[in-house]
């Protein structure tokens, strides 16, 4: 008997005296530190605060609810909607349990309520004991956590079965997202206790505290009054930063303007060039038939990109979008005017059979070339009667006729006129059946009509390819700079952001070349 008590004795001082040794490591050991535990503890207490708003009736204290979470105290005012909208909402009948009977709509809403508290009070398990914790760790929790996930996905589902999206005055659908999130975020806990991953249990508890508290939010019309001593910025500590933008860059306008300005022999240079360019670009543009002021294709670009630099309230982004209004503004006249010309090319192209047909029936007819070319003139419609007369005028006022075919061809992007034109001045210079030519390049004409169309089909794909992976990005930039404006502005409104956009730039570009070349077909 004596033995028997003094092994009890010692199993038991043991046992003591491990749990001593143990206890304040297992402390040390758990899973979450302390700010991990605050905001548990905070999520905690918001899921039970959304469970009593739709408690009939309310308990007084809810209505103005004092809190305290990671540290900071706050008052909750209880959402004005709730007094019109709980008491239907307890007495309306959307679900039947055949254990629990009828279900009020409140009900059902408080049901993922009350487990999502349920969750966070098992979470509390893992705590360490100064924390008022048991330090259980996770792993033998999973017992309990897999009943929470099963009935928390039932209750979900009853919510949804009860097509209550448009309740609380359209809260609900808002509030549905979040607690989706949530059984998605269970699951990922679930596979985080059976791989015994410490880390992965840690965010995903942090995750669904987070979506809880983000759920509540969804009730209350604003941010909580605050009672600490940390008081919001005043209107002239956020007017400050953006007056002092401003001033820099109007210290950069006037730096520029006085640079240029000292160095008159360069500004005059630079002055001289522009109008030099301007003048060229004007009489190219009345080469085409189109009277344009060409200071408008020139500067309105640049002042479009300066005010969104301006508005941009950045150096850098100033700096970034005047460079590229300048680069834009002196590339868009010839842009416009290659575009203009290729155009009017096309036009030329689909009349010059018809230009054609009469030029030969006039020479079948005893008329000579220039008649012809004045026959055309007065019958076909621009842009191609307008060439012609051209022509004719250039050579009554005594430009050689060969000459002035010439200026027809530099004016005209028309490779089928280009065909013509040779195929006269050789006539002329060494004689020859121009009707017999004309006809050949009539059948010419037909012919490459009908391959040009075909290789438009077959590469019509490439073409849209390349102005898809041309313009997407730069749309999808756009897009983020309209919804997400302040953190786009402020990663590429610096220097890296610059050099990571000039970079993307030069790779579009030549992605737009090579998908370009796989349509082109060399005949």
């Amino acid at each position: 008997m004596f033995g028997r008590n003094f092994f009890r004795n010692a199993v038991f001082t043991a046992a003591v005296a491990a749990g001593l040794v143990l206890a304040p490591q297992a402390a040390r050991a758990t899973v979450l530190n302390k700010s991990q535990m605050d905001e548990v503890l905070c999520a905690g207490k918001k899921m039970q605060l959304f469970y009593y708003y739709f408690s009939v009736p309310r308990d007084p204290q809810v209505e103005n609810y004092g809190m305290e979470c990671r540290g900071t105290k706050f008052q909750i005012a209880a959402p004005k909607w709730l007094n019109e909208q709980i008491p239907p909402m307890a007495s309306r009948k959307v679900w039947r349990d055949p254990a629990e009977g009828d279900l009020s709509e409140a009900q059902v809403w408080q049901a993922p309520v009350a487990i999502l508290y349920e969750f966070f009070e098992y979470t509390k398990k893992t705590f360490p004991v100064e924390y008022k914790g048991s330090a259980i760790p996770p792993g033998l929790l999973v017992k309990e956590y897999s009943d929470i996930k099963v009935r928390y996905q039932m209750a979900l589902d009853r919510v949804y079965r009860a097509r209550l999206a448009s309740s609380m005055q359209g809260r609900g659908r808002a509030v549905l997202s979040y607690l989706d999130l949530i059984n998605k975020e269970m699951d990922a806990m679930m596979d985080a206790i059976g791989r015994s991953d410490s880390n992965s249990y840690a965010k995903v508890v942090m995750a669904i505290s987070s979506l809880s508290q983000d759920a509540f939010a969804q009730m209350l019309p604003a941010e909580p009054r605050r009672t600490d001593k940390n008081p919001k910025p005043s209107a002239l500590d956020q007017i400050l930063p953006n007056l002092f933008k401003i001033g820099g860059l109007l210290l950069v306008f006037f730096g520029i303007r006085h640079y240029l300005g000292g160095d008159e022999e360069r500004f005059g240079h630079m002055i001289a060039d522009y109008l030099v360019k301007t003048k060229q670009w004007k009489e190219a543009y009345d080469r085409q038939f189109i009277q344009i002021k060409v200071q408008y294709l020139v500067f309105v670009p640049i002042g479009v990109f300066v005010l969104a630099g301006i508005l941009t309230f950045n150096i850098w982004g100033f700096i970034m979008l005047s460079l590229m209004g300048v680069y834009v503004g002196l590339k868009t006249p010839m842009k416009v005017l290659n575009f203009l010309k290729q155009k009017r090319g096309r036009q030329v192209d689909v009349q010059l059979m018809d230009a054609l047909i009469l030029l030969s029936n006039s020479l079948k007819s005893g008329m000579d070339i220039v008649q012809g070319f004045d026959l055309v003139a007065k019958d076909l419609v621009p842009p191609i009667s307008d060439e012609f007369g051209l022509v004719l005028k250039n050579y009554r006022l005594g430009t050689p006729f060969e000459r002035a075919l010439e200026g027809m061809e530099e004016r005209v992007a028309s490779r089928l006129l280009s065909y013509m034109i040779r195929a006269i001045v050789l006539q002329r210079q060494v004689g020859g059946n121009l009707t017999k030519i004309f006809e050949r390049i009539l059948e010419n004409i037909r012919e490459e009509s009908k391959l040009e169309e075909k290789t438009k089909a077959l590469t019509a794909q490439q073409k849209i390819q390349s102005i898809v992976v041309g313009l997407m990005p730069w749309v999808m930039l756009l897009v983020l700079f309209l919804f997400q404006g302040e953190v786009m502005a402020k990663f590429y409104f610096q220097p890296l952001g610059m050099m990571v956009l000039l970079f993307c730039g030069v790779w579009i570009a030549i992605g737009m070349k090579v998908v370009q070349s796989l349509g082109n077909i060399r005949v």
